[in-house]
């Protein structure tokens, strides 16, 4: 075992696979196997987009099993999904609640990426994103911890209570998500999407009335929900003229619009008057913080967050190009690359 498999990106918007020396790891730290790793958004983006610089590190949704290890606090054969970022818990940024911003977080991460075959994980992960997974948890469901922990710290964000009317714009794997947390804050949710297919999925899991984006007036619905006074909080999985356009049609006055995803260079011209008038609050999330992760992780131990049966498309690392390929086009509600 002194080779390793990684995947990379070349800058015909290409992913192919390399051949490298074996991580090597110090004090504290831990090498993983693959089991499997979700394509987010990003992994996308950072591929097809030609904002980012190739070559690009690609794949952060891991599931692993402990390989070799330097830490007092896991042992070879264990079973663990893992983080790609931490903060520096001292800083001015992690101090004042943004953690996601400060530069220690965007600089750490796993090594090479999490479409390796073998991936190093460094101390700072190992003491805080690295979490062990119950005997009873499935890899392909233990893959959203990352992601489910995302949208925990979205959530947070806000203001939320009991009875409150949710709009969810945009019902990919990372929309619905949020419609179990959604169900279990005793909240009533709402989704649009422009396929049909994810609409089923969304009423599957909970959404009170889903709808094709375009052939729904938002407004309407969203007044039809609340007694006339529309959402009390919109949820932007994409960010679009329009989509915004929507969610401020469809937020009650003093709601809120959480931007949880957008594309690079995304230059959108907003109605600034109607936001400030109806004191509109607009917020972003970016990422989760490691505390979340082991929350993520309890929720996923329940039957009920069974969120393995949002995937599509299941590949192995050799076969890559194809699943970037199929979640690119849009032929894929959620991928996941095993070994």
């Amino acid at each position: 075992m002194n080779e390793n498999l990684v995947l990379t990106c070349s800058v015909d918007n290409r992913v192919t696979l390399e051949t490298r020396p074996l991580p090597l790891i110090l004090d504290g730290e831990i090498l993983v196997q693959l089991r499997a790793c979700g394509i987010c958004g990003t992994d996308i983006a950072k591929v097809y987009d030609p904002y980012f610089k190739k070559p690009v590190q690609l794949g952060h949704e891991l599931v692993a099993t402990v390989v070799e290890s330097k830490s007092e606090r896991f042992k070879i054969a264990d079973r663990v999904a893992i983080a790609h970022h931490a903060p520096d818990y001292n800083s001015h940024y992690s101090r004042r609640g943004s953690a996601p911003m400060d530069p220690l977080f965007k600089r750490s991460n796993i090594e090479p990426a999490g479409f390796a075959e073998f991936i190093r994980v460094p101390e700072l992960l190992v003491e805080n994103t690295v979490v062990k997974i119950p005997v009873h948890v499935p890899d392909l469901r233990a893959v959203f911890m990352e992601p489910l922990a995302c949208c925990l710290r979205a959530l947070e964000r806000v203001s939320l209570l009991e009875g409150d009317t949710v709009l969810i714009v945009g019902a990919g794997a990372v929309g619905i998500l949020f419609l179990p947390l959604f169900r279990d804050l005793k909240m009533k949710a709402l989704v649009l999407d422009m396929r049909e297919e994810r609409l089923v999925l969304a009423n599957a899991w909970g959404a009170a009335e889903s709808w094709i984006a375009n052939k729904i007036d938002a407004s309407e619905l969203a007044k039809r929900h609340t007694a006339g006074r529309g959402v009390d909080v919109v949820i932007l999985s994409v960010v679009t003229k329009t989509t915004i356009e929507t969610a401020i049609l469809a937020v009650r006055d003093g709601g809120t619009i959480i931007i949880f995803g957008s594309k690079p260079k995304n230059e959108i011209t907003i109605d600034w008057w109607e936001i400030w008038r109806r004191e509109i609050n607009l917020i972003t999330s970016y990422s989760a913080t490691p505390d979340l992760m082991l929350r993520a992780m309890d929720l996923l131990s329940r039957e009920d967050y069974a969120l393995e049966t949002l995937i599509s498309h299941q590949l192995p690392l050799l076969e890559a190009q194809q699943a970037f390929d199929l979640v690119h086009e849009g032929k894929a509600s959620k991928t996941i690359i095993t070994l």
